[in-house]
């Protein structure tokens, strides 16, 4: 699906801090696009119902954002995301961990999940009373590990033991899905039992969870967020290529999705898949034309002649040049060489 780029500014809006502003000529204020899910979720309002639920949405675009979120300083990004609307459940969050996982994968990166849950924060500051007004700066100590903050927010608060201890120590709960027990004995009490209760069916989804991590002190935007939340790193890379979570209720009555950040997956992809060359450079266009429909990649040469064809391949790590004698490997030993020449002395339907 795709959405303007161009939106009516709405004070509500979740990165409405983030956006770039200006003013039309009747002075109304409108704003580029700062974030795909609010506009998704506007056109699902618009254009389904209650029968065509549930939704698998694609989407890809840019977004600005006024105050970067990236190292770099860049305020332009291009995203590439998933919205399931219309069930909360283990099974939906668990193929979203999965699809997002496996895009990492996809271009050569190894993956690995950190899961978390911040209901499970949401649910202890309720225990305890929290005032409203504290709340974020104590969600943000958590988030950020920050102990020491987090040990002067708790000092100034007259809580129970348990649930000081508890709200402490939630930082630390940061390991393998072993740690859901400890978490168990940690915060025993019903409504934080639900929440892990909660990740515990979604780890169970998963065949292989080697490459899940549980991160329990994950507290991002808890006024948003509802259920998991994720972020998907590489390693040797030190910022989440993708993120999402659930976020019933905030825009939609069910609803889940992730965005990929494509220049992070870009700088963190493998360099050879950066530099991918042609397997062949051709100076002969008939056989060529029969290569590419084979699915093999061809480069036509920009060189007439072939010494600089020739040298040009080599420069680039191209594996075989194509001239009106035949093709010849430049590259001892490959792997397709037999393919080829059988495919181009018309062996090959």
């Amino acid at each position: 699906v795709d959405v303007p780029s161009l939106e009516h500014y709405d004070p509500e809006h979740p990165r409405a801090h983030q956006s770039f502003k200006f003013a039309d000529r009747d002075a109304k204020v409108l704003s580029l696009r700062s974030d795909f899910t609010p506009a998704i979720s506007q056109l699902v309002l618009a254009n389904y119902n209650a029968n065509d639920l549930p939704l698998r949405l694609q989407y890809c675009g840019n977004v600005w954002q006024g105050l970067s979120s990236d190292i770099s300083g860049v305020r332009e990004f291009t995203q590439v995301g998933l919205e399931l609307v219309g069930v909360s459940n283990a099974r939906a969050d668990a193929e979203l961990i999965h699809l997002a996982r496996e895009s990492v994968r996809t271009v050569g990166l190894a993956p690995r999940v950190e899961v978390g849950n911040p209901s499970l924060v949401k649910v202890l500051f309720d225990l305890a009373n929290i005032p409203e007004n504290k709340r974020d700066s104590l969600a943000d100590a958590i988030d950020r590990k920050d102990q020491q903050a987090l040990e002067t927010l708790l000092a100034d608060l007259e809580l129970p033991t348990e649930l000081h201890k508890a709200l402490l120590s939630i930082p630390d709960l940061y390991g393998g899905i072993h740690i859901l027990k400890d978490a168990h004995r940690l915060a025993p009490w019903k409504e934080t039992q639900r929440e892990l209760d909660r990740l515990d069916e979604i780890l169970s989804e998963f065949e292989d969870n080697s490459e899940l991590m549980l991160d329990l002190g994950m507290a991002r935007r808890l006024s948003y967020y509802t259920g998991m939340t994720f972020r998907v790193y590489t390693p040797d890379f030190g910022q989440p290529l993708v993120g999402g979570g659930r976020y019933d209720g905030a825009l939609l009555p069910h609803a889940a999705g992730f965005t990929i950040g494509l220049e992070r997956l870009l700088k963190a992809a493998p360099q050879q898949q950066k530099n991918q060359t042609s397997l062949i450079i051709s100076l002969d266009d008939a056989p060529a034309r029969i290569l590419r429909r084979a699915g093999y990649s061809v480069e036509r040469s920009l060189y007439p002649d072939e010494i600089q064809t020739r040298a040009y391949a080599q420069s680039k790590g191209i594996a075989f040049l194509l001239t009106n004698r035949g093709l010849e490997a430049l590259q001892h030993n490959h792997p397709v060489h037999a393919e080829l020449v059988a495919l181009l002395s018309g062996q090959y339907a």
